[in-house]
């Protein structure tokens, strides 16, 4: 993909370039939602380039608010004319805090059923803006009210937009975000005062979505690193020959590998009760977790990754934008806080090895699973299952204490209960969350190494149930809890005599060759 010379802007990402690929994904939004080839696409058209990415991908999410709105007549309309549309959402003064905007939209006559509005207030750090043809604006018809029922959707036309303002950000600098005020028509989408359940049916499709994008830099970056350090000569001889610097790639590729088996193992059960829950997870704790790998990733390759044509920089520093907008990790985490007490007590059983035949057969394939057509209230409560019987089902060649990190999990938490300072205290209540996506990630490597039956899986296993107990120790250590600590797990040895190291870590990190490979008999 290109970049234009704007005579305003500087360098800017090609929207007329993004316009073709738009026509291509919106018919695969409607009239059938199909997650996994709208990803394809994007990869296909953007995926060298996160500013293309990130730009598309934000009109994408925007255009998803229609068919979330129940306005699939207006959807097909739209899509046929190419549109570039906008989340107009955020306000400098809210934050994520959607119940405080300050957009007012004004019926244009007493008609109860009346759709068309006159929107006023104004937005900021609106991706596309200056070049969009529709804006998807959250506002209140009634700015005295607060509560959920008092935000509605409307789609404002560029025309009612004025007053642009570029906002210079530290990332992704060929996107153009601005700050702008609406003065002028907008129309209704959906029904008045439904604006966050439309807003909370089309993110749990979108978080996948954007996850995905940070996916694929990590899948840029690590390889690129690899193949970089394969090739130069330090003191005459190869660095990834040197042990330290294997180690390090080897951790690098296992993460990679894992992180992205959780994503697709997460889009393959989300159709089902555990939508949301996996959403909130790829959208906060995978996103860090890759934002880590990254980070540790450009330390290994060195200068090499400061370089502007290289990946390995440009990712590290672009990935930062997608969990951290407006504390959106944060708030993910929150949500999945409030399941974990049905999480650590759910006692259904769930057949192991029904499930891995599943995953095995699913996992990257374009199934339509018709995620956007799933109501917030149909995925609020999550089938959880007996997290310690599963286990026990997978039969792992080690000692995984999966028994006592329910039991852990559940004493820490009743200890943060009986004191009401920590209880009622968000840092707690996010720690809960964050503990949850850890076990949740210790069973998704569980499951990698158990679909693949690659035995140097089992390491991003223990590295998991480690990230786990560190956590857990943390939140036991800070708040001074009567809770006993969890000992780490040694990791099992590197493999030895690797005739081409390289090879064996790009084999290693792609997972997807691993599940491949594994003999139908065994399936």
């Amino acid at each position: 993909m290109s970049f234009i010379q704007d005579e305003q802007f500087g360098e800017i990402v090609n929207f007329d370039e993004i316009r073709t690929s738009l026509r291509r994904i919106y018919d695969v939004i409607v009239p059938k939602f199909n997650m996994m080839r709208l990803l394809e696409i994007l990869t296909d058209d953007f995926g060298d380039s996160p500013s293309h990415m990130i730009a598309a991908g934000a009109s994408i999410l925007a255009y998803q608010m229609l068919p979330a709105a129940g306005e699939h007549e207006l959807a097909e309309k739209l899509k046929r004319e190419g549109s570039i549309f906008t989340l107009g959402w955020t306000e400098e003064h809210t934050g994520t805090d959607l119940l405080s905007l300050k957009t007012h939209a004004t019926p244009i006559s007493d008609d109860p059923d009346e759709r068309n509005y006159h929107i006023t207030g104004g937005k900021w750090m609106v991706n596309n803006s200056y070049h969009a043809d529709y804006h998807c604006v959250l506002a209140k018809v009634d700015p005295e009210q607060n509560g959920p029922r008092s935000l509605s959707l409307f789609l404002v036309p560029r025309s009612s937009t004025k007053n642009w303002n570029r906002l210079d950000t530290h990332v992704l600098r060929n996107m153009v975000l601005t700050e702008f005020d609406i003065d002028g028509p907008g129309i209704l989408v959906g029904k008045k005062g439904h604006g966050l359940t439309i807003v909370q049916q089309m993110a749990a499709a979108a978080r996948y979505q954007c996850s995905f994008i940070g996916l694929q830099m990590m899948r840029e970056a690590i390889p690129a690193s690899i193949n970089w350090l394969a090739t130069k000569n330090i003191f005459g001889k190869n660095p990834i020959e040197f042990s330290n610097v294997f180690r390090q790639l080897y951790n690098l590729s296992l993460q990679s590998a894992n992180l992205d088996f959780m994503f697709h193992r997460a889009r393959t059960l989300n159709a089902s009760s555990f939508l949301m829950f996996h959403g909130t997870m790829m959208k906060s704790f995978l996103l860090l977790r890759i934002n880590e790998l990254l980070s540790q990733n450009l330390l290994v390759v060195g200068s090499k990754g400061f370089t502007k044509e290289s990946p390995i920089g440009r990712n590290v520093i672009d990935s930062f934008v997608l969990p951290v907008f407006d504390g959106h990790y944060t708030l993910n985490t929150f949500l999945t806080a409030k399941h974990a007490p049905r999480y650590l007590s759910a006692d259904r059983r769930e057949d192991a090895q029904e499930r891995l035949n599943f995953l095995r057969e699913e996992m990257y394939c374009q199934t339509v699973n018709g995620e956007m057509e799933f109501r917030p209230r149909d995925v609020r409560q999550p089938d959880f299952f007996d997290f310690a019987d599963y286990f026990k089902q997978l039969q792992l060649p080690i000692n995984l204490p999966a028994e006592q990190m329910v039991q852990g999990m559940q004493q820490m938490l009743e200890q943060v209960d009986t004191f009401t300072s920590l209880g009622s205290d968000p840092e707690y209540k996010y720690k809960a969350g964050d503990m949850i996506h850890w076990m949740e990630s210790v069973l998704s490597a569980a499951e990698m190494w158990a679909v693949t039956q690659f035995d140097p899986y089992l390491n991003a296993v223990i590295q998991q149930y480690n990230g786990f107990t560190k956590a857990f120790n943390d939140v036991v250590s800070e708040g001074n809890l009567d809770v006993p600590f969890f000992t780490p797990m040694h990791q099992m040895p590197l493999p030895e005599n690797i005739e081409n190291r390289a090879q064996f870590l790009l084999d290693m990190a792609n997972v997807h060759k691993k599940i491949r490979a594994v003999p139908v008999t065994a399936r």
